[in-house]
């Protein structure tokens, strides 16, 4: 018996070291003031055939969303603030919109693609205390046939309609609060008691310009030959603080103590690695009082990644040292026109009024070979797209010149009224150097009385446009030995799950791998407002008209109910004369029950002598 006991416990005890976890972070000084850390947490499990009941790594929630509800992955976000690549560089994450945003890969051959994502968004809301429940609705959720691509090993690439498996989703006025944050933060094996979760502070997190929390689960290759397939959580969280709100001057030496509020405090048991990598960013900066750096990791060496600048373990990182650690900054490297994003989009209203109203797109390419980039852009229900208006034009760069061109293909789902959301796609072929203009004119639709949002004179925020496209491979090359390194891409391909791996193996010159090259932008989400009627009318014409219903009904009904009584002149008068004479009336009636009548006298009754 002990020897069977025995042989279950070295069975776990292999099982759970194959449980991986990987904490990570970035910080790079974005200039003009700015200071970037980027949190990246990486749990990986094998996929068991057969479910257990208690999982090291990984929490059981997140298996049992892989297996209640057919999924094949899952991607979450949820942003305050937006992310200006224009300013501050390329982002470490795909960037997402502002608010909330869901999609997800069902597994093919799902019977029910609806249901399961109906259930999916009501689990993830119950998860995150988040409004997610609301997407479960076509109202506000479509299914893109280009914008998105699976992250992970999925069998999605043989079946020839993925569209119908993908849902995706928007809550452009979702916010991101400490609620959010709490059940995120959970997940993590050590939570935020031990390692480089002690950072994550809210109450320093939430004073920042930026907050970016992502949440991602895929299905991976757990050996080189895929023999095992394996799951991936990756939890990662973005924050930017302005230091001039912060400090006197953005040349004055800051610290991760002095901006997250706390260092590192002790180190994660659970953690496998657990490292500090700071970039290299457009302002060259000093590093006093750090302590000495991973040996794994030749920064300095021609065949090292110039991207980064220093490299820590978080365990060498002590309390005391953690406090002491500076970052000076020396001087900026003056922006080009190389260094900007290789494809910008904004997105902005037209028109004017309450009734009727048009959007219009902006895309700017500043590649010097032809992109070809899928346009998406959702349609609310309450603004009825006019298509007849769809309008797709292009321009040189610094040419006045627009010429109305036609996009490759298209994808033109209409909304219906509060049932349906409507979806835009457009492949376009973008030449060098050239600015694309979309436009389309919309209808307001008027809303019930019970549609409207709480605060519906704020107006109602659009979702965001997205622009994905794809860099060949010629060209990857290319951008990376001319681009800088502080502004190199930093966003981890498909075959890379840390920062560790990515750096070791991506040098300039590296060759590419299935997943390189893909890109995808957010716009800024569009504030609009909508007919809207006056909530308190109700309430003031019902106060008026009580208050003169019962001055009126008070009157007339004291007049119409009340006895007419006849007074005598001598009572009537002034007020104080009346009560004068009541006085005295009362003191006479006082004094008459005063007087004592006598009583009649007995008669005598006389005996006679006999």
């Amino acid at each position: 018996m002990w020897l069977t006991q025995l042989l279950f416990i070295f069975m776990l005890s292999g099982i759970t070291t194959q449980e991986r976890f990987t904490e990570e972070m970035l910080i790079k000084d974005l200039g003009r003031g700015f200071s970037s850390f980027h949190f990246n947490f990486v749990s990986q499990s094998p996929e068991y055939e057969i479910p257990k009941q208690h999982y090291d790594i990984i929490p059981k929630s997140m298996f049992s969303l892989l297996s209640s509800y057919s999924l094949e992955e899952l991607h979450l976000s949820m942003v305050r603030g937006y992310w200006d690549s224009e300013r501050w560089g390329p982002n470490f994450v795909t960037a997402a919109p502002v608010g909330a945003e869901v999609w997800s890969w069902f597994k093919p051959g799902t019977v029910n693609v609806d249901q399961a994502w109906f259930e999916l968004t009501h689990a993830l809301s119950g998860q995150f205390c988040a409004s997610l429940n609301r997407l479960s609705e076509k109202a506000y959720s479509v299914s893109p046939k280009w914008s998105f691509r699976p992250t992970g090993i999925s069998k999605l690439t043989d079946t020839s309609n993925t569209s119908t498996l993908l849902r995706y989703a928007q809550m452009p006025g979702e916010g991101l609060c400490s609620e959010n944050f709490t059940p995120w933060v959970k997940l993590l094996p050590c939570k935020n008691l031990k390692g480089l979760s002690t950072l994550l502070i809210p109450t320093s997190l939430f004073r920042s310009n930026y907050n970016a929390l992502t949440l991602g689960l895929r299905r991976i290759c757990w050996d080189v030959t895929c023999s095992v397939v394996g799951l991936e959580l990756v939890q990662t969280l973005t924050v930017v603080f302005d230091r001039r709100l912060l400090y006197g001057s953005t040349n004055v030496p800051w610290s991760v103590h002095g901006l997250l509020g706390s260092t590192v405090e002790g180190s994660c048991s659970a953690a496998h690695s657990s490292q500090i990598f700071v970039l290299c960013g457009p302002v060259s900066t000093k590093l006093t009082e750090f302590p000495t750096q991973d040996d794994r990791y030749n920064v300095n060496t021609s065949t090292g990644d110039s991207r980064i600048q220093a490299v820590f373990a978080s365990v060498d990182v002590s309390t005391g040292n953690g406090k002491r650690m500076m970052i000076s900054p020396a001087f900026t490297d003056e922006k080009t026109t190389e260094t900007l994003p290789l494809m910008s989009v904004h997105k902005y209203l037209t028109g004017s009024g309450t009734s009727d109203g048009g959007i219009r797109a902006l895309l700017i390419s500043r590649a010097d070979f032809t992109l070809t980039a899928v346009y998406m852009d959702m349609i609310p229900w309450y603004t009825q797209v006019l298509f007849s208006t769809l309008s797709v034009q292009m321009r040189l760069e610094n040419s006045g010149d627009w010429k109305i061109v036609k996009p490759v293909k298209s994808h033109l789902l209409p909304s219906l009224s509060r049932q349906r959301m409507g979806l835009m796609e457009l492949v376009l072929s973008i030449p060098a150097r050239h600015h694309v203009a979309i436009s389309y004119k919309f209808r307001r639709v008027l809303q019930r009385w019970s549609e409207y949002p709480p605060d519906a004179n704020h107006g109602y925020f659009l979702p965001a446009a997205t622009v994905s496209y794809q860099i060949p491979r010629s060209e990857l090359t290319r951008l990376q030995q001319r681009l800088p390194a502080a502004y190199r891409e930093l966003v981890l391909p498909n075959w890379a799950s840390t920062y560790a791996e990515y750096f070791n193996n991506s040098p300039v010159g590296a060759p590419h791998r299935p997943g390189d090259g893909f890109v995808r932008v957010p716009s800024a989400v569009v504030l609009i407002s909508m007919p809207t009627p006056d909530f308190s009318m109700p309430f003031n014409a019902l106060c008026i008209v009580c208050s003169v219903i019962a001055l009126l009904f008070g009157s007339v009904h004291k007049v119409t109910a009340g006895q007419l009584v006849a007074v005598l002149p001598n009572e009537g008068g002034p007020k104080l004369v009346r009560v004068v004479r009541k006085i005295i009336q009362r003191i006479r009636v006082l004094g008459g029950k005063r007087k004592c009548v006598e009583p009649a006298a007995e008669p005598v009754t006389k005996v006679k002598d006999e």
